[in-house]
């Protein structure tokens, strides 16, 4: 039976010996992993005359290139059914209680993938409302279809033409790249941040003071999406931690940064200064509060628009039809039907009888955000007062700015 050949013990090792396998002796292992990787599927498995074909075809521009016999095939399939390289699993597809000599050379085989179909087209679609330069982005998801081979839902690249791209940052995967690194070792990050110019180009913010880009040096913690924006989230170098739990309800101790907006990003020598664990679910000293600590990923699904605020608790009534909507953007909503009509004063037949009472957690401007949203749909803020004052303060601000002048 074949064994791989001692030299290759790497993905780049094998990558390499997969782009030179035409200007060298064939190697039938190699050949049939890389063809069942590149071709087969578990809905699309290979016997091992497809593999021949498929080799044959792949190499017809190399006079020289020799297919291995089906004998030699079968051998290696025996071999990679339990020897994984890198990672890769190749399995049977048939039911697997009867032996390959049982069975004879006409068993079906597949790799296993390492992302399914309907991964890939997630991750895909997902990319595709990243803020991402399009080269670079067709090559993500070259580099995704190539993951997963044979699984791949289409064997075509997507045609990315949108306007909107000429206003991208270039830097975007350099910078995700360096804040993973940064994160990994615990390392504060120094960068500028931009905001939009008239014409959607990307401009550093300047220092009042000096006139020159504003630096930032930041301790990362690690980053997010959130409702189509990835962010970074983490806490000033410089600043010390809090002895006390004073809330501010328009900022916790954590901010964000839109990831795409970030430039001239470097990683320094220096330590984070304050780490993750530090703080509570709500960006507050955990020391002094005994909250759950941080974690990004719930800190942000927590939220329903990426404001910094700490959560207050926010009692809605709604409407029926608005019920999904809640769903939607809170995570852990606590409902209660409520006979009656959500206006009280709308008896008039055809009137759903009922309506909602809802509990959510967010914070203060992102509720105020939410409601204003739904402001032409049967949402009614009942508490905090707060919350209600900012929303009223809002409505007479569009009267008088969409009003009869």
């Amino acid at each position: 039976m074949t064994t791989p050949d001692d030299t290759i013990r790497s993905a780049d090792d094998w990558r390499s010996a997969l782009e030179i396998r035409d200007t060298r002796a064939a190697n039938p292992l190699m050949d049939v992993f890389a063809t069942l990787w590149r071709h087969s599927s578990d809905d699309h498995p290979l016997t091992p005359d497809d593999i021949i074909d498929l080799l044959e075809a792949d190499n017809r521009q190399n006079s020289f290139y020799k297919a291995p016999s089906k004998e030699t095939v079968v051998n290696q399939l025996q071999y990679l059914e339990y020897t994984r390289i890198l990672g890769r699993e190749v399995r049977r597809a048939d039911d697997g209680e009867t032996s390959a000599d049982e069975e004879g050379d006409d068993s079906r085989w597949y790799m296993a993938p390492v992302l399914s179909p309907s991964e890939v087209r997630l991750l895909e679609d997902s990319l595709m409302l990243s803020r991402i330069d399009p080269e670079e982005l067709q090559g993500v998801i070259s580099g995704l279809y190539q993951l997963a081979g044979g699984s791949a839902p289409s064997k075509n690249l997507p045609d990315i033409s949108i306007d909107g791209y000429e206003h991208i940052n270039g830097e975007f995967l350099a910078t995700i790249e360096k804040i993973t690194e940064a994160t990994n070792n615990q390392l504060a990050v120094d960068f500028s941040y931009c905001d939009y110019d008239e014409h959607g180009r990307l401009v550093k913010r300047l220092d009042r003071r000096t006139g020159k880009p504003r630096h930032y040096v930041f301790d990362p913690y690690n980053m997010v999406y959130k409702k189509g924006g990835y962010y970074l989230l983490g806490h000033f170098h410089n600043c010390p931690v809090p002895q006390n739990t004073d809330q501010n309800e328009n900022h916790t101790n954590l901010f964000c940064f839109a990831v795409n907006r970030i430039r001239d990003l470097r990683i320094t020598s220096t330590r984070i200064a304050v780490p993750a664990d530090t703080w509570d679910e709500n960006g507050l000293p955990r020391k002094l509060t005994g909250a759950p600590r941080f974690d990004a990923v719930a800190f942000a699904r927590q939220r329903p628009h990426m404001t910094m605020g700490t959560l207050v608790d926010v009692v809605m009534s709604i409407g029926p039809s608005v019920l999904t909507n809640v769903y939607e953007w809170f995570d852990n909503p606590k409902v209660e039907r409520v006979d009656g009509p959500f206006d009280p004063d709308d008896d008039h037949e055809g009137v759903q009888a009922f309506h909602y009472r809802v509990s959510v957690r967010s914070p203060k401007l992102g509720i105020i955000w939410w409601a204003l949203q739904y402001a032409l749909a049967d949402v009614r803020v009942e508490s905090p007062q707060s919350v209600r004052d900012e929303l009223l303060r809002a409505g007479l601000q569009l009267a008088r700015r969409y009003g009869d002048e």
